[in-house]
């Protein structure tokens, strides 16, 4: 091809060139607007909504919330407030738990309760209080490092750290403070 032939070539096919550009060009910008413009929120939303874990077919908790939401990476949001009810394997009440926000992290299927978090165990009349806990509803249990308030109808223990059984039958704090009963044996 001699250089008469590239430039007719060129002049011939060169707007064609410029406009196969130019698309390619806009698709690009399109396509960066389209990501920025990605929806990011809930896929769903459930008002006075109440979820049931069971484990074979036998109830272990009940999950009340005023707002759920059902986030895109599978997590749940509860913006407004939780209240669990725990149950025995007979299907009688054990404990609750209350929290004013939960998130629920589907991946390592556990649960996070924030700000004036209360589990209330109905049997042995004690209660947990702290502004943190993670509950993980497999195993039941339920742990904090922050700081925990129990009280008894005996007496008032405070510490930080506590590991603890979902309906809170067994706990244990790990650095405990204030004054216990300690019982003689005679």
């Amino acid at each position: 091809m001699n250089l008469q032939q590239k430039v007719a070539y060129v002049i011939a096919h060169g707007p064609l060139l410029f406009f196969v550009l130019l698309l390619a060009s806009c698709d690009e910008e399109m396509s960066k607007k389209a990501e920025q413009t990605l929806y990011k929120g809930p896929l769903r939303t459930l008002e006075d909504a109440v979820i049931f874990h069971s484990d074979s077919g036998r109830l272990k908790a009940r999950v009340e919330a005023k707002k759920i939401l059902d986030l895109q990476n599978q997590d749940r949001e509860v913006p407004a407030g939780v209240f669990i009810t725990f149950f025995e394997k007979d299907g009688s009440t054990t404990a609750t738990l209350r929290a004013d926000y939960a998130y629920y992290y589907s991946e390592e299927d556990r649960w996070l309760a924030r700000g004036n978090v209360v589990i209330h165990n109905l049997k042995t009349e004690e209660t947990l209080k702290t502004e943190e806990l993670y509950w993980y509803p497999q195993s039941g249990d339920v742990n904090t490092e922050k700081f925990v308030k129990i009280e008894t109808p005996e007496e008032i223990i405070t510490g930080t750290g506590l590991t603890a059984r979902q309906d809170f039958s067994t706990w244990s704090i790990k650095k405990p403070q204030g004054v216990f009963i300690i019982e003689d044996e005679e």
